[in-house]
């Protein structure tokens, strides 16, 4: 595994806004995150996000499931 790998894995959902202008900047090509989410699917998303955060033994952490 590269070294880059652990900090993109260890980095939570919400934190990928924070460093898009960074990752934008070292692309060679336009970097853009589309999505085509509906108000409804945001809403599940983020219900499933409060889930985790309140009750994270209910989840399978990512490190376990690779």
């Amino acid at each position: 595994m590269r070294i880059e790998d652990d900090y993109i894995n260890a980095m939570p959902d919400h934190g990928l806004s924070i460093v898009e202008p960074i990752l934008a900047h070292f692309a060679d090509e336009p970097f853009f995150i589309e999505t085509n989410l509906t108000e409804d699917e945001k809403a599940v998303i983020k219900a499933g996000r409060i889930e985790r955060k309140e009750h994270p033994e209910n989840f399978t952490p990512w490190a376990s499931v690779r």
